[in-house]
This record gives C-alpha cells, structure tokens and sequence, in this order.
C-alpha cells in the first residue's frame, strides 16, 4: 500500500480569515492556526475512514444473511449423540455473531470515532476467530459450508480493519509535529506565566530594597547624630569608669577567693557527715565568698567554729597552725573586705543612674536594628540575584519554545509567521 503524505499538507484547503495574511500573530492565534490545521487533518482522515466504513456494508450485510441462514437450518447430524453438542454449539456461533453485529457503526466524525471504528472491526475479527476455535469442530465438520462463507466475509471484514489502524498509524505519524506544537504552546504560556510572576516578585522585593536602604541611612544617621552629641561622651566616659570599676571589682574577688581557699583542706575536712545548709555555706565560702557579705555575721561565727573545731582536735589537718592563721585572716580581713564590695557596688550604681548612661543603651539598639537591616538586606539582595538567573533561564527556555513553534507552524502552514508575546 503506498504511503498517504497528504495529512500534514492541510492549510490550503483552509478558507481562513486574515490571521493567515499576517506576519506577526499572537499565541492564541497561532493555536487559532495550529487547531484548524489539525481539524482539517481529522477531517481527511475521517472521510478516509468513512469510505472503509461504506465498504464494509457488504461483508456485514452477508454475515447477518448467513447468520439467519443458518440460524433457521436444521442442521444434519447422523450421530445423536452429536446432536445437542451441535445444536448449542450452533445457537451460540448465531448469537454471538448477532451480538457483535447488533449496534450501527455511525459515520466517523472525529478521532475518538475513527478510533472506536478500528476498535469495532478488530473486535468482529477477533471474536469471529474466539468462536471458531473453540466450536472447531462443529465448523469444520457440521457447517462448514456456513463456517467457509463466515470465514471469506470476516477476511474482508480484517482486510478492512487492517486498512484503518494503517490510516491511523499515518495520521498518529503525520499529525505528531501538531502535538509537539500544542505541547510548546502550552509550555511557553506556562513559562510566561512563570516570567511575569517572577518579575512581579522581584519587583516586589527591589521596592523593598529600597525602602530598607532608606531605613538603613536614618537610623546610621540617628546613631551618627547620638555618637557626636555631648551626652554620649559624657555617658561613654561614664562606662569607661563603670568598665574600670568592674575589673576592680573581679581582681578584688580573686583576692577575696585567693585567701579563702588557703584554708579548703579545713572547711572540706569539718563539712564531712554535716547537714546540706552548711555544706553549702562551706562551698559558698571557698567558690563565692563575696556572696557572703549578704549574711557576714553567720559566716564569720561559722569560720571561728572551723577554728575551734581544729584547736580541740576534732578535725586533723596538716599544718594546722598555718591552717590557723589562714583562718584569723579571713575572719579579720572580712570586714573591709565587706566594706570595699560596698563602696564599688555603691559606686558603680551611682553611675548607672546617671541619666547620661541611657543614651548608651540606644545607640546600642539602633546599631542592632541597622545590623537587622542590613542582614535583611543581604538576604533581599541574594533572593533579587537568584531570582534574576532564574528569570534568565526562563525567558531562554521560553525563548527556545517560542522558536520552536514557530518553526512547527510555519512548516505545517507553508506561511511564514513571527508569533509575538504580550509583556
């Protein structure tokens, strides 16, 4: 059978309004065009498949003759055995065969109609093909004569069918560069979609930028304007004395742990077997002794206890009057020891009520919010750069796509069209 080329060769038989006498068309008439390329390519085929169709009137028209024929013919059968195995073989070759024969076949007038045609006609052949298989010998011995007639008529039928799937494999074939143009078009409206949405986020987030980078400069301004104001030297001199006066005040606690933990190996030996209170008393007194200011009165009477509790023998250290000593130390010296962490606490209080320190305390605020800014900053900049190279991309493959249907059209058409995208 020689090959049909005529599918794809459509838009000349199209009488089609002025879209076709343009150059440049929009998306939506180049689908416009496309669609009614591919409406005349399934009208060529359905007027093909409907002279296959007229020619199978005949074939079926003496397949429901035969069928009756045989249908009212009693058959002979000289063994009665055989006689009810041919009787229902027979009733069911009749039946089935009228069943397949019992629905019209319309005239095709889209593709799902060619398809559901080429799918009847397989069907007939190969239910007619089931039947005689499996009543063999019914056939081929007690209506053979009924069984070649069918055979000749189903043949034709087959030719027939076999005609069809070939004019659909052409046209499945030949209509391919339309669905590949339908493809794309729906792929570039997607991708534009894409675009705009993109653009319109990056829009977006550029007037962000610019607020933000307007926010920036008013609050480094504000911070410039506080930082050279006389309040603020005023109050950074005040922290550089408060700073001072807090390194004073640690050296002066090692000082005080330096001379309280000379006597650890005493105040350890008496905690053994005591209660929690004044375990605790004990580790406060070797690991925080400024902490014990808040109650002098009661560490001092608990150091003397150590003191005597050594004095009478009760706990055994080495070097004990060396111990001694240590402990006459801490007991004398914690009273200016009380009253030193008293005056820096004093001191460093005074400072930090003094109305000058707040201004401190909002520079440090405006410089957090202008270090947010501009992190905030970063991160809107970077999503602009990525979003950028993605909206690159796109238009690329929107600009491939674009050239791609442009080419399936104009070779489908014979025109020559240039399809512009509206922003």
């Amino acid at each position: 059978m020689k090959k049909d080329t005529k599918y794809h060769n459509t838009l000349d038989q199209i009488k089609t309004e002025e879209i076709e006498s343009r150059i440049t068309i929009s998306i939506d008439e180049a689908n416009s065009i496309v669609k009614k390329i591919e409406d005349n390519q399934i009208k060529y085929l359905t007027d093909k498949i409907e002279k296959i169709r007229m020619l199978t009137q005949k074939p079926l028209e003496n397949i429901k003759f035969i069928i009756s024929d045989l249908e009212f013919t009693k058959i002979e059968v000289h063994e009665s055995s055989f006689e009810s195995l041919v009787i229902n073989s027979k009733k069911m070759v009749v039946n089935s065969i009228k069943k397949e024969l019992s629905s019209g076949i319309p005239t095709p007038k889209t593709l799902n109609d060619v398809i559901k045609f080429y799918e009847r006609l397989d069907s007939m052949v190969n239910k007619f093909s089931e039947i005689s298989m499996s009543h063999k010998k019914v056939f081929n011995f007690f209506i053979s004569k009924y069984a070649d007639k069918l055979k000749t008529e189903f043949e034709s039928i087959s030719s027939l069918s076999m005609q069809c799937k070939y004019e659909l494999d052409i046209f499945e074939k030949e209509s391919q560069p339309i669905k590949n143009c339908f493809d794309n078009i729906d792929a570039l409206i997607q991708k534009h979609e894409s675009i705009k949405l993109e653009e319109a986020k990056i829009k977006t987030k550029q007037f962000q930028l610019d607020e933000l980078k307007l926010k920036i400069k008013k609050v480094y301004d504000e911070i410039q304007d506080l930082v050279n104001s006389k309040h603020f030297k005023e109050a950074n001199d005040i922290m550089k004395k408060i700073e001072s006066l807090e390194i004073e005040k640690n050296d002066f606690h090692k000082e005080l742990l330096n001379v309280c933990s000379k006597a650890s190996r005493a105040f350890n030996k008496y905690s053994y077997g005591l209660n929690k209170s004044i375990v605790h008393k004990i580790h406060l007194i070797l690991e925080q002794p400024w902490k014990i200011f808040e109650d002098v009165d009661t560490y001092l009477d608990l150091i003397k206890e150590v003191k005597s509790a050594i004095r009478k023998g009760k706990i055994i250290v080495k070097d004990s009057e060396k111990i001694e000593t240590y402990l006459d130390n801490i007991i004398n010296s914690l009273p200016n020891f009380k009253e030193k962490e008293k005056n820096l606490n004093n001191e460093i209080r005074k400072l930090n009520n003094n109305k000058n320190i707040n201004i401190i305390s909002k520079v440090n605020e405006l410089k957090r919010k202008h270090d947010n800014y501009n992190q905030e900053l970063k991160d809107i900049e970077i999503y602009i750069k990525e979003s950028e190279k993605e909206l690159l991309k796109n238009k690329s493959e929107s600009d491939n796509l674009l050239s791609s249907i442009e080419t399936y059209i104009n070779r489908l058409s014979k025109n020559k069209y240039h399809i512009s995208i509206s922003k």
